[in-house]
């Protein structure tokens, strides 16, 4: 595995955290089924952490709507209500901190 995909994997500890903390609800509509950690700040596809302050539960319709859905509006306000809800829990979270750059550069997000 390379070194970005490892950067941007939750490992098993981080899953387990991140279960436990939104406990094994998706945080947007409280469902139980179809569980996945979404990165939320930044996307594994730029590079996102699989950290604790960048990833939230959502089942697998919400998770969907936020990545892929078609309704914008509906994929921003899921967005935000994830945002938020991190924000609430880590108060200081540096989202620069949460992209990986082989080469050092500074992304804006």
């Amino acid at each position: 595995m390379s070194k970005r995909s490892n950067w941007c994997e939750f490992d098993a500890k981080t899953r387990s955290l991140i279960y436990n903390r939104d406990k094994k609800r998706c945080i947007y509509c409280g469902g139980r089924f179809g569980l996945a950690i979404a990165h939320i700040f930044v996307n594994r596809s730029h590079g996102g952490k699989g950290c604790k302050e960048n990833g939230v539960l959502l089942c697998t319709k919400c998770h969907n709507d936020l990545d892929n859905g078609n309704n914008t509006k509906k994929r921003q306000e899921i967005n935000q209500y994830c945002m938020n809800y991190l924000y609430n829990l880590y108060k200081d979270i540096d989202r620069k901190s949460l992209i990986y750059d082989k080469w050092g550069g500074i992304y804006e997000i």
